[in-house]
């Protein structure tokens, strides 16, 4: 792994078929580790700002649809946090969750 970047020690291994990957000897079943974590200037978050207001947040961004509830399964709270508590513990603390996810947004 590049110097710089850092992945998930307690969580399941990130994977994803990067472009990059798509070269001579490249296989569609043999997914590449995905980088969770990469400094950019020794900064792991980026600043957004829309009409002055900044907002710092981590260049991975994890989606919660999978804590949404009923619609995808039954959901455990305590599971829940639990796992987002692990992805903040690796550095990855900035979560997406969309508004028809109503019965997880205290989380």
């Amino acid at each position: 792994m590049a110097a710089g970047t850092s992945c998930l020690a307690s969580s399941p291994r990130l994977t994803t078929l990067a472009a990059s990957s798509r070269r001579p000897g490249w296989h569609p079943r043999r997914p590449a580790v995905h980088r969770c974590a990469a400094a950019v200037d020794g900064r792991k978050t980026t600043v957004q700002s829309k009409a002055g207001d900044a907002l710092e947040v981590c260049r991975v961004v994890n989606g919660m649809w999978q804590v949404s509830g009923a619609s995808w399964g039954l959901a455990q709270p305590a599971a829940a946090v639990d796992a987002m508590l692990r992805y903040a513990d690796g550095g990855l603390t900035t979560f997406d969750m969309a508004d028809i996810c109503k019965e997880f947004r205290l989380l």
